[in-house]
């Protein structure tokens, strides 16, 4: 991990308009890096986020200009390669922001400067927070990028990291557990009481104490329920409760499947 350094201003492009690249372009402005142009296929967002970095934003990647430090391509993974492909900017230094895509996609497409810059958070482009507290992990395939990348990286966040492709792989798979599908269990949560009109307000205390215990002890250690106490009489009659809802019957028996494996 490094700490927060003085770090050369740099000039950036921002390929994506969404919630990653917004809430890293805000938190690069506001460290003294100027965002240079944004790109979206969408030109309502190119244009909503170009007037908020006060830059030139456009619709096609030939309008890209390299009068630019840093590239960021923050899109989906499945549209990486694509946008790799068609950029014509093959000297500058190029990053992209996935948690699962490894430096190989650079490779395939001849770039010359290239890394990752993935941090760790679930973002909302409504909702711009800092990035100060936000986990940011770094690769890149020599010590020179790798350094300017550290250094980026630590003007915006307190926790730097280098992860390879397969660490930062576990990484993303963590989370998507941790978050993904957790809130997927609050939907779940919420559309069983909202069927019987009682407030999803009414469990929200369990679902703040629930992370809150994370602060003194594993998951492990806290994880409560029928299943971790082999509670078959109360399984059973709670997957009979949920007979019309076929696909939350076959989560929660899954789940409790292997809670009660993960106890023997």
């Amino acid at each position: 991990m490094t700490k927060a350094t003085s770090v050369k201003k740099k000039r950036i492009t921002l390929i994506g308009a969404g919630n990653v690249a917004t809430n890293l372009g805000a938190a690069l402005k506001a460290k003294g890096h100027i965002i240079h142009q944004v790109f979206s296929r969408s030109h309502q967002n190119a244009m909503i986020l170009g007037h908020t970095m006060n830059c030139d934003f456009t619709t096609r990647l030939s309008d890209l200009n390299n009068k630019t430090d840093l590239i960021v391509v923050a899109v989906h993974d499945d549209s990486i390669g694509e946008i790799l492909s068609n950029l014509k900017i093959k000297d500058k230094l190029i990053v992209h922001t996935s948690g699962t895509t490894s430096l190989s996609v650079f490779e395939e497409n001849k770039y010359k400067q290239y890394g990752i810059f993935y941090p760790l958070q679930t973002f909302s482009k409504h909702d711009v927070e800092s990035l100060l507290p936000i986990p940011i992990s770094v690769e890149a395939p020599n010590k020179k990028v790798e350094n300017e990348l550290l250094e980026i990286a630590s003007s915006i966040s307190k926790k730097v990291f280098l992860l390879d492709s397969e660490k930062r792989k576990s990484l993303h798979v963590a989370a998507v557990f941790a978050n993904n599908f957790s809130n997927y269990m609050f939907h779940i949560a919420h559309q069983i009481l909202e069927k019987e009109n009682i407030s999803f307000e009414l469990i929200k205390p369990l679902i703040k104490r629930t992370v809150e215990k994370l602060e003194g002890s594993t998951p492990f250690e806290s994880q409560t329920g029928p299943a971790v106490r082999n509670d078959q009489k109360i399984i059973s009659n709670h997957i009979d409760f949920l007979k019309d809802h076929k696909d939350f019957r076959q989560v929660y028996a899954l789940l409790s499947e292997s809670l009660t494996k993960s106890r023997k």
